[in-house]
């Protein structure tokens, strides 16, 4: 699955607009996860994989509604990971996923990204505003 939404965030927008269930409720924090593989299908997060603590989730803060021009929304600040640090020499380590968290819950999207990261000791790792986005496809 390319950059869109999780199941959990399908079930609940089609609740919210066509059921009698439960509305669902726009998160107060989104927090983005990085992930060694798909998150869609059972991927694993960085942060459960590797002995490094650079990779915590980090708050992440999408673009209004309103200036979004195609079936994209995105990322509307850089998110920073900070500086590798391994902790008992855990080995470098490639980076191949994101995915986007409601108050660390439930997952809402995710998406692979445009080239695997490999990661090394000392190095950051920034997401530029627009690197992040969740897409849907429209209907004619």
């Amino acid at each position: 699955m390319a950059n869109g939404l999780s199941e959990f965030a399908i079930d609940g927008v089609l609740n919210h607009l066509f059921s009698d269930a439960v509305s669902l409720t726009k998160p107060t924090t989104l927090k983005l996860h990085l992930y060694t593989g798909d998150p869609h299908v059972a991927g694993t997060e960085v942060s459960a994989t590797v002995d490094d603590t650079a990779y915590a989730a980090q708050a992440i803060t999408f673009e209004d509604e309103g200036t979004t021009t195609d079936d994209r929304c995105y990322n509307d600040l850089a998110c920073t990971f900070a500086a590798v640090v391994y902790g008992s020499g855990a080995a470098a380590y490639d980076v191949t996923h994101w995915a986007v968290f409601a108050d660390t819950s439930n997952m809402l999207a995710a998406g692979a990204l445009p080239t695997t990261v490999s990661r090394l000791v000392g190095e950051p790792l920034v997401f530029a505003i627009g690197a992040i986005y969740v897409e849907l496809t429209r209907t004619a």
